[in-house]
């Protein structure tokens, strides 16, 4: 064999590695993008190639959501129903509409525990902003508000709405259908612990931590794994705390019949749904307040798989539903 017959062979032998190489890389390897948005973050893992415009229709669809519901913006849709006057007709988005229906549902479920009234309240125990308060504001609303057809608001009461509790879910309920729409629907996506994961990351199912309570440091205590489409929500009392005026330690959820920050913070709240990340996120808030008693008692009356991870010794408490983990 001749020396240029035996470069060719080398150089083929080599491209071929190097092909088989690539082809192996791209059966594991997955691709990541973030940013930060609603005073967190955000992450989306894909096992597809994520191009710049991808990503730009992601930041343009949250940003679009903080407009609508973001209690931090002046300009913001809710900003503007919030400091529009009671008994007044306050045309709405169909964005709006639809978490407005869905909190006030949960609201009537879980009799008056769950409650996106108390604005003011969150902002006059030091967890909102400041500069968005209004006068003569009410800490809850016993009135209410009216939906009128499917753009129209009315407000019983001199209250502020406080979407916090659901917003970031629904937010990536629609980062999750916008990638599904672009063909792409093996990923996981998170804004700030709210969670979809959606197929699976090349044939191996992915993996979502639940973190431990009873540490500061980001460290999970246990796993739960999907290969198809879940939500995941968790919510708790033992980061997001401070301390008053006279010493006492609050957090930043309020029980709404007393006006208080839940008492016992010994405890995570996580909820999973095949359904979507709105429900999960709402539910995880509805049911820490409500406390493990209570919320397995309504968890299992309406079918939602939510699970309690008590700080002592970290027991687990989980309701009927519950079959995400061992």
């Amino acid at each position: 064999m001749n020396r240029l017959a035996a470069s060719k062979l080398i150089a083929l032998a080599i491209g071929l590695t190097c092909i088989l190489l690539a082809y192996n890389y791209n059966k594991s390897a997955t691709y990541k993008i973030s940013g930060s948005i609603y005073g967190t973050y955000w992450q989306l893992v894909s096992t597809t190639y994520i191009p710049d415009s991808l990503k730009k229709s992601i930041e343009a669809e949250l940003l679009r959501i903080d407009f609508i519901a973001s209690n931090y913006k002046k300009d913001s849709e809710l900003s503007r129903i919030n400091t529009t006057p009671v008994n007044q007709k306050i045309l709405i988005s169909s964005d709006m509409y639809f978490l407005l229906s869905f909190a006030e549902s949960l609201y009537q479920i879980t009799d008056g525990f769950y409650d996106i009234t108390l604005g003011s309240l969150v902002i006059q125990q030091g967890f909102g902003p400041d500069n968005t308060m209004i006068e003569n504001a009410i800490p809850v609303s016993l009135k209410r508000f009216n939906l009128i057809s499917n753009n129209t608001l009315i407000k019983n009461d001199n209250f502020q709405f406080d979407l916090s509790s659901i917003a970031k879910g629904y937010a990536v309920d629609k980062i999750a259908q916008l990638l599904i729409q672009s063909n792409r629907t093996n990923f996981l996506f998170d804004i700030g612990g709210e969670i979809i994961a959606n197929g699976s990351k090349h044939g191996v199912p992915w993996l979502i931590g639940i973190q431990n309570p009873s540490i500061i440091q980001n460290q999970s205590i246990i796993e739960i794994s999907s290969s198809d489409f879940l939500a995941v929500a968790t919510s708790g009392e033992y980061r997001n705390q401070k301390i008053n005026d006279i010493g006492e330690i609050i957090s930043h959820t309020f029980v709404p019949n007393t006006k208080l920050s839940i008492e016992d913070k010994s405890y995570s709240v996580t909820v999973a749904s095949d359904k979507s990340s709105m429900i999960a996120d709402a539910w995880a808030t509805a049911l820490n307040v409500l406390g493990p008693e209570k919320g397995i008692q309504i968890a299992n009356e309406q079918d939602i798989a939510v699970m309690y991870i008590m700080q002592k010794e970290n027991s687990i408490i989980k309701s009927k539903s519950w079959n995400y983990s061992d």
